[in-house]
């Protein structure tokens, strides 16, 4: 049975592996067994770690509980000692980028390990101390918005919030973890069973017939398992391809849609236009009749347009100045006469026009005739012949006052009481 240890079978062993406590006790009885190669299993255990999903992970750190646990009760310390050197970066590696609850599973596996004191106190704090420290950098990512916290695409798969994704894509991204998990387990089952059976049948020398036989039933569950691993990922590309078609039927029924959407849109827009184009023709049209109308109604002069017509404008011009005639000038005799018919009451003076006045005043005024002669007023000594000298100086004065120009009175505006100002 040692001869048939080897990386790939090693290898097969650890894709072959599952959550359920058959499949881990199976594997583990079967790595202790080949005790002398404690070490070697250990390297491959913490390279398959390396390379694994998280959920993958988990069952690796179950596998090396199992290991530990069992080798302690039956005092091998072979596997103790190999997993003492590579259990502190393996946990590390287990922990980290994992989703919350893979962590705490690993987080119970660990108190599990302190409270059985399975590792050494150094190396048990030193495992705490790695865990701690993820989670403290975790924490701290978050609070700067998640620079350090990965892409944040969806549930535990990708390190984010189911809410950040649609969900139409969930289907789809869970599809995509399986895929990933079955193609690592393919790749490892099948390169072991390709392996196997190139020693058993790329030979010249055939073992007997009983070694033989043993060797081809070991081929056959190589082969089982490597069958197991291939099924497992075809399914699950098939399970994919299916959320994908979905998805794909999905946007090709909301293209439909929207082309719909779009031609209803073009149809009424081309309707909108030609309806735009005829009312402005009309408009024109309207424009040009009533253009020839007006035309035809300037020529003519005998037809309106049947539209109102607009009000006409009366021209500003001043009122006419009403225009005063001077009254002949009245004799003496009459005045005389006048005098002596009421001598008691006083002459009653006409009421002067400020028109009146100027043309007394230039009456008075010495005026230049056309041929250059002064105008000459008639002698006052032919006009109060005959009359006493002192009513002679009286009716020269009131001649002399009646033709002063009146002066007109001032317009002073009413005064108010108060100061209020009045534009």
């Amino acid at each position: 049975m040692a001869g048939s240890y080897n990386d790939e079978t090693v290898r097969a062993k650890l894709s072959a592996l599952n959550d359920s406590q058959d499949s881990i006790v199976a594997v583990a009885q079967w790595v202790m067994f080949h005790r002398r190669q404690a070490k070697r299993s250990t390297e491959l255990w913490f390279e398959r770690l390396k390379e694994s999903s998280p959920h993958r992970k988990l069952m690796l750190i179950y596998l090396a509980n199992e290991i530990v646990q069992q080798s302690k009760v039956k005092n091998r310390v072979e596997f103790g000692n190999a997993f003492t050197v590579l259990i502190v970066d393996g946990a590390e590696t287990a922990y980290k980028g994992c989703p919350a609850d893979i962590q705490n599973r690993i987080r119970r596996v660990v108190e599990v390990w302190r409270q059985r004191s399975i590792f050494k106190p150094e190396v048990q704090a030193e495992i705490e101390q790695r865990l701690d420290s993820i989670d403290k950098g975790k924490s701290s990512g978050a609070a700067k918005g998640g620079l350090g916290g990965g892409l944040k695409l969806g549930g535990s798969f990708l390190g984010g919030k189911a809410s950040d994704v649609p969900l139409e894509i969930v289907p789809l991204l869970k599809t995509r973890k399986e895929i990933e998990e079955k193609a690592s387990s393919v790749t490892i089952s099948t390169g072991s069973a390709n392996t196997e059976f190139a020693k058993q049948f790329d030979t010249e020398h055939l073992p007997s017939p009983p070694v033989y036989a043993a060797r081809l039933s070991t081929l056959l569950k190589t082969l089982d398992t490597a069958d197991i691993a291939i099924k497992g990922a075809i399914d699950a590309r098939k399970a994919h391809i299916r959320n994908i078609e979905r998805i794909l039927e999905q946007n090709k029924a909301a293209l439909a849609k929207d082309e719909q959407i779009a031609a209803d849109l073009a149809q009424k827009k081309e309707k909108a236009e030609t309806t735009k184009a005829s009312v402005e023709q009309l408009i024109l049209e309207g424009m040009e009749e009533n253009n020839g109308h007006g035309d035809n109604a300037g020529s003519s002069g005998d037809k309106t347009p049947d539209g109102p017509r607009s009000p006409e404008i009366e021209a500003l011009t001043p009122p006419a100045q009403i225009q005063y005639e001077a009254e002949p000038p009245v004799l003496a005799s009459e005045l005389h006469h006048q005098h002596s018919m009421a001598p008691s009451a006083p002459p009653h003076l006409p009421e002067f026009h400020a028109g009146a006045s100027e043309l007394l005043a230039s009456l008075s005024a010495p005026l230049i005739n056309g041929t250059g002669l002064k105008r000459t007023q008639p002698e006052e000594t032919n006009m109060f012949e005959g009359v006493d000298e002192d009513l002679m100086n009286m009716f020269k004065n009131e001649a002399q006052q009646q033709q002063q120009p009146q002066k007109k009175p001032k317009f002073e505006p009413p005064q108010d009481d108060d100061d209020e100002y009045v534009p």
